[in-house]
């Protein structure tokens, strides 16, 4: 058990890893994914908010009414607020970026646009636009008169916390799965590694039973024949026999030389010619 501590147990160790790196990343990939999926969603929507309201625009500066004269157009960006619950806001500004009309809420009473996306909605070359912080999805369509110049920016702040909830719904089915693959994966690894590596194991565990003093050496009888383990059990048998085989002539040999060299001394030649 000890060589299979030391030596399986880091192999599955280090594939756990891997598994729990590649899992991560996919998390991670389908969240951001879905993440953008979301935003996608939202901003189509509001982009057709904001294609209404600049018909009502067109309409009216086709009459030759000027943007600023617009007085209807507060009642319009009321009514168009009040289609989605999540819209904090609607701006309409001018090429200058001040801010002409809008219809609020509470939550943006206090609420002024920063420069950042003013020189997005007036400077940008696209005509319709999304921008995002943390909190607030931002989504802009340009105003253009009958010769193609700018005249405005249609600017709609949507809360994003209205499907932050249903992001994290999402990255909690994502974590849940996620954790139900990793255990199954895991468990499969554990017993591939334990069954497809036994044999290697009995081999670490027939060389730590012959490294340790006083133990009868065995293993031959009770491991499967012709399997690894068995074919090393039978070798290191075989080369202990020979150890034992090869000590036994040393000893004898040096009996023999012995006997020889005290055959040899004067005192025994004297005792033989005496005799």
């Amino acid at each position: 058990m000890k060589a299979f501590v030391e030596i399986h147990l880091k192999l599955i160790a280090t594939i756990w890893i891997i598994l729990v790196c590649v899992l991560g990343m996919l998390l991670l990939m389908n969240y951001m994914k879905f993440s953008s999926l979301m935003s996608s969603v939202v901003s189509s929507q509001l982009q057709v908010i904001s294609s209404s309201v600049q018909r009502s625009i067109i309409k009216a500066e086709q009459l030759g009414l000027p943007l600023k004269e617009m007085q209807n157009l507060p009642v319009i960006l009321a009514r168009e607020r009040q289609r989605e619950s999540q819209i904090n806001a609607i701006y309409v500004i001018n090429s200058t970026g001040e801010t002409l009309f809008k219809s609020i809420t509470d939550k943006t009473a206090t609420y002024a646009l920063s420069q950042e996306i003013l020189r997005r909605a007036l400077k940008g070359s696209d005509t319709n636009w999304t921008a995002e912080d943390p909190d607030i999805l931002y989504s802009g369509l340009q105003l253009l008169d009958a010769t193609g110049q700018m005249m405005g920016n249609i600017i709609i702040l949507y809360d994003k916390n209205g499907y932050q909830q249903t992001l994290n719904q999402v990255l909690l089915n994502l974590a849940t799965m996620t954790l139900l693959i990793f255990g199954v994966f895991a468990l499969f690894i554990f017993l591939a590694v334990r069954l497809g590596f036994s044999d290697i194991n009995n081999v670490l565990k027939v060389i730590n039973r012959q490294l340790q003093p006083a133990q009868n050496f065995e293993e031959a009888k009770i491991l499967k024949p012709g399997s690894m383990a068995f074919n090393f059990a039978r070798q290191i048998k075989q080369s202990k026999k020979m150890k034992e085989h090869v000590a036994r002539q040393l000893a004898e040999c040096e009996i023999l030389d012995h006997y020889c060299e005290h055959s040899a001394s004067p005192e025994a030649l004297k005792t033989r010619a005496v005799k």
